[in-house]
């Protein structure tokens, strides 16, 4: 085998500098305990149907010369997303070894489906920077994208819900952010429908939308 032979692509991250955990993020952490910060990643493909907010990666051990192992770490804990082409062996071989009761892992059918996908997990990447609690940032960030579309229930109780808090630096970063979402939740507050479907009649409706359009440009700079 040639040096150079291409053997696969591949998406490639790395882990985030800072991580958080436990309950409400509180615990903040030098990367991850497997994983150094800054530590190259070679991601897989979802495997479960879950859009992949678990992924396996394979990378060097914490604390090792070199070590590749593979497990399965949340992808909030991961930054910098792009593709890149597997030339070394010793990579190839951890990415499709069988794993336990799985057998052999799903692996990238194309570069192109690797891109497609990166284009969105750079975006949550992107939006779950700076905060103590990256997922529900993220959700709060797709369910007012929904918004600013058009009417969605869920949206609505994703953006209404008390579980978001609004204190600064767990799911918002700085007060403009979290007056844009005070603003937004003001205006669905004013809205009297006799039902869902009425929402998008309401002439505050392309306003809620405008305010939706702010909230999502802010939370992805």
């Amino acid at each position: 085998m040639r040096v150079d032979e291409l053997l696969g692509w591949c998406v490639v991250a790395n882990v985030a500098a800072e991580t958080f955990h436990g309950e409400g993020g509180v615990e903040a952490r030098s990367g991850l305990k497997h994983f150094a910060p800054g530590a190259k990643m070679w991601v897989l493909p979802p495997q479960w149907g879950d859009g992949g907010q678990d992924v396996f990666v394979v990378g060097a051990h914490r604390g090792t010369r070199g070590r590749l192992v593979r497990m399965v770490v949340p992808r909030v804990h991961l930054t910098n997303f792009r593709v890149r082409g597997i030339y070394q062996p010793a990579v190839r071989r951890e990415l499709t070894g069988e794993w336990k009761e799985w057998g052999t892992l799903r692996q990238w059918e194309s570069r192109e489906e690797a891109e497609e996908v990166v284009v969105r997990w750079a975006l949550d990447a992107t939006v779950q920077a700076g905060v103590r609690q990256p997922p529900r940032r993220v959700d709060f960030f797709h369910g007012v994208r929904l918004l600013r579309a058009g009417e969605s229930e869920y949206a609505i109780r994703e953006v209404m819900s008390p579980a978001v808090s609004l204190e600064i630096g767990v799911v918002f970063r700085d007060r403009q952010e979290v007056d844009a979402v005070a603003e937004l939740r003001e205006l669905l507050d004013t809205i009297e429908a006799g039902g869902a479907a009425n929402w998008a009649r309401n002439p505050l409706w392309p306003v809620v939308r405008a305010v939706a359009g702010k909230v999502v440009s802010l939370l992805s700079r």
